[in-house]
Parts: C-alpha cells; structure tokens; sequence
C-alpha cells in the first residue's frame, strides 16, 4: 500500500520524526498543534501545519485528503488528573476521514501495569497501575471502536537525538531506586519506532495491537548506572525503597514502581526482523558519535 498524504495528530518528538522520513518517502504530511509558535516550527521542516483546539477544527476537504492518519497526542492534564481527549473528539472525526487507509495510535506500555518481573507481550492482561495508563487504554478503544483500519502501538521508553538522559545524568543529580526484587523497564531509540512505523504503513492490519520496545529489558538503576559509565556522568543516588516513597514524585514513582520486561517478539516476527538499535549501548554509542 502506497501511503501518499499523511495527517499527524499531536506532532511532537516522534512525530517529527515520522514525518521527516515519510517526505523522504515521497509522502506529503499534514500536521495538528494546538501550539502557534510549534506550527511555524513545523512549517519551516516542510510539514503543512494547523492549529487548532481540537482536531475536530480541521476543514473536511483536508481530512477527506488523507489516506493516514497518526494519532500521537498526549494526555490532557489539569487539576483533576490525565485525561484522553479522544473520547470527546475521536467518535465524530472519524466519520469524517472516509479515505483513510491506514491508522495508528501510538500509546504506552503503562497499559499493562505491573507484572511483578514477568515477560509481557500483547496478550498480557491490561491492568494499569497509574492514571497516565488507564486513560490510555481508554484511547486504545476509542480507536479500534471506530470503523477505520487502526493499530495500537504501546511504546516502550523513548530516547534517542535531543531526547535522552545524558545533560541530567551529566548534572550528578539524578536518582532511582533499588528496588528489592529489582523493577525491570524497556526503551526503544526513536529510529527503530520510526521504522516500525513506516513497515506497518506497508503491511497494514486493521486491530494489531503491538509492543514497541528494544531487546534489553533491565532494572532502571542498572540501566542509568551503566549509562552514566558510559558517557563519563556521576552515579547516580541510590535511594532505598522508603527513600524513593519520600524523595521522588508520585509520576516518577509511577514509572519506577511497575515491573515487567515488555516482549517485542511480534516486532520482530511481522515488522522488524532487525532492531537498528536492539539495545542502549548502541543506541547511546551514536548519539555520542
């Protein structure tokens, strides 16, 4: 299937990203901010950017030109929390983007909480631990309830060129928590989420739900340890777990407290045979170089 105009819903990091290699492709990219001066900065990457509210705001000639759509907004948050803003919105925009051929929803591992160790693939009952996950299963459904050709991608830590943890490790104030039995998380480099992406365009499968994540699942404190090793950085503070409860905040105790090694079988069986960077030390060696 040969994508040729794709509209980027919330156009941030990995949007960018997706749409600098999409141009490349040949594809023309259309992209939603809710950000002024975010969509000049767009503009001026090639991207035909428009601000609105809501995507609902987009004139219906625009999405009727579309045959794809990405939906990388984030959470809604105010002082009552995270919320999904697709429930509101997704229903009515759906109806109107009738050419669409292929769609996808970039969420979050968080969906499936804490799995006390154990390896999680996309079958793995989703019980979410925090808010930020609860709301984004409730996106997950809005989207496969429509009638458009989606897919879920829950995405692993993200990191790669101006998103990373070098300057905060550099800084020798970061700390993390040794948990005891040690609390396992997963990333993934930008590149390898990108092209991901580009091969699911090509292979579509109307509701495949699919991990995003590199081959190396570790402990968050083994894992900044032997990255600040690598660039030269101070250890990181060590906190025990009743240090952590007082010291940290409640989101990145969110983060710290689940639990799981997150498969990426099923990307490697239909997608990526071959992750660019299959784990951090690749992935942070050339963002060095």
């Amino acid at each position: 299937m040969k994508i040729k105009r794709i509209l980027i819903l919330g156009c941030g990091y990995v949007g960018q990203k997706l749409a600098k290699a999409c141009m490349a492709d040949g594809m023309q990219v259309i992209a939603s901010s809710r950000n002024a001066e975010h969509a000049k900065a767009l503009e001026l990457q090639g991207i035909e950017a428009h601000v609105t509210a809501s995507p609902l705001d987009l004139p219906d000639a625009l999405l009727l030109s579309v045959d794809a759509v990405l939906d990388s907004i984030p959470l809604n948050r105010n002082e009552q929390g995270m919320h999904a803003s697709q429930l509101q919105w997704l229903p009515e925009l759906a109806t109107r983007l009738s050419n669409v051929q292929w769609a996808a929803y970039l969420s979050t591992t968080g969906v499936y909480g804490d799995a006390e160790g154990a390896w999680v693939n996309e079958s793995w009952p989703c019980q979410a631990t925090s808010a930020r996950g609860t709301e984004r299963l409730l996106a997950e459904k809005a989207w496969l309830d429509t009638a458009l050709p989606a897919e879920i991608f829950r995405l692993a830590g993200i990191y790669g060129p101006e998103r990373n943890m070098i300057e905060r490790l550099k800084a020798g104030v970061y700390q993390t928590v040794a948990w005891n039995p040690p609390h396992y998380s997963s990333r993934i480099h930008i590149d390898d989420i990108v092209a991901a992406l580009l091969a699911a365009m090509q292979q579509a499968q109307a509701g495949r739900i699919m991990n995003l994540a590199d081959d190396l699942p570790l402990p968050h404190a083994e894992y900044v340890c032997a990255l600040a090793e690598i660039i030269g950085a101070p250890a990181p503070e060590i906190l025990t777990e009743q240090q952590g409860e007082l010291q940290l905040s409640p989101t990145a105790l969110d983060f710290f407290r689940d639990n799981k090694r997150v498969s990426n079988a099923l990307l490697h069986e239909q997608l990526l045979p071959q992750l660019k960077f299959p784990d951090f030390k690749h992935g942070i060696a050339d963002i060095i170089k």
